[in-house]
């Protein structure tokens, strides 16, 4: 029986300030993070929206509440500004498109990899040569979680979140390297979910649960205060990658380096 390998463990990686490079470039083993902290960019949403195509336009009108709103406008103007850097393209010709699971992906440069997170002030773009998960979320203080556990979690997770001195940490430690597992395979969330592994350590998983053999390697990182992440790729633990994590600048002149028109 075909199976992977999965090797799951903590990041070190910290956050350092972004400075823009017209020379966007990527190496095989790089995983870079942008990490983006929404209010800050406010104040310059009007000049971000003007960077939406007509599709995205309309996904914004959906959006019930305006805070909803200004956050998508934002993170997919950044998302895109990103985007047209690495591929060295017109943010005009940035088009995403969709796979059965609605995971984002540009046809038109197929070897650029990419995900984005967002979850209430944050936003996180992940960018690699490599398939790439990323998960962001954000600690809540109200969000009671004790009646999902079985649904989402096996027994012996179940069991260290229930018995962890900090539940909340434990619970969210878990879900985000789950859920960018499963946003690198493509997967989404279904009824395999609750069989995917979480904790530390070195995993052996069956073609049958994630229908492919490749090796992966899942890391948790803290991205702020109350906010924990997770990031997946594909490659061997032999195959050290080199992670590294930039939190965006709100300067609009700073953001449009990279913009190509």
């Amino acid at each position: 029986m075909k199976t992977s390998k999965l090797r799951i463990s903590f990041s070190n990686v910290k956050s350092v300030a972004f400075i823009p490079d017209e020379e966007y470039s990527l190496d095989s083993n790089e995983i870079i993070i942008y990490t983006i902290y929404l209010p800050d960019f406010s104040d310059i949403k009007s000049d971000l929206a003007e960077l939406l195509n007509s599709v995205e336009i309309k996904r914004v009108k959906r959006f019930y509440k305006e805070i909803d709103k200004d956050r998508f406008t934002i993170y997919r103007s950044i998302l895109k500004l990103v985007l047209g850097a690495y591929t060295k393209s017109s943010i005009k010709n940035i088009h995403l498109d969709y796979d059965f699971n609605k995971k984002p992906y540009l046809a038109s440069h197929p070897w650029l990899h990419f995900n984005i997170s967002h979850s209430e002030d944050y936003a996180a773009i992940a960018i690699s040569r490599k398939k790439v998960g990323l998960d962001i979320e954000y600690m809540s203080k109200d969000f009671n979680f004790t009646s999902m556990l079985p649904d989402v979690f096996n027994d012996n997770e179940t069991e260290l979140i229930q018995n962890a001195i900090d539940k909340k940490n434990t619970f969210y430690t878990f879900w985000t390297r789950k859920e960018a597992f499963v946003k690198a395979l493509g997967k989404g969330i279904d009824e395999d979910f609750k069989f995917i592994p979480c904790l530390d350590g070195e995993h052996n998983l069956d073609f049958s649960l994630i229908k492919n053999s490749l090796s992966w390697q899942v890391y948790s990182f803290i991205l702020e205060d109350d906010y924990l992440g997770a990031v997946a790729f594909e490659g061997l633990e032999t195959n050290s990658a080199d992670i590294r994590m930039y939190a965006l600048t709100h300067k609009i002149k700073d953001l449009l380096v990279v913009k190509k028109v």
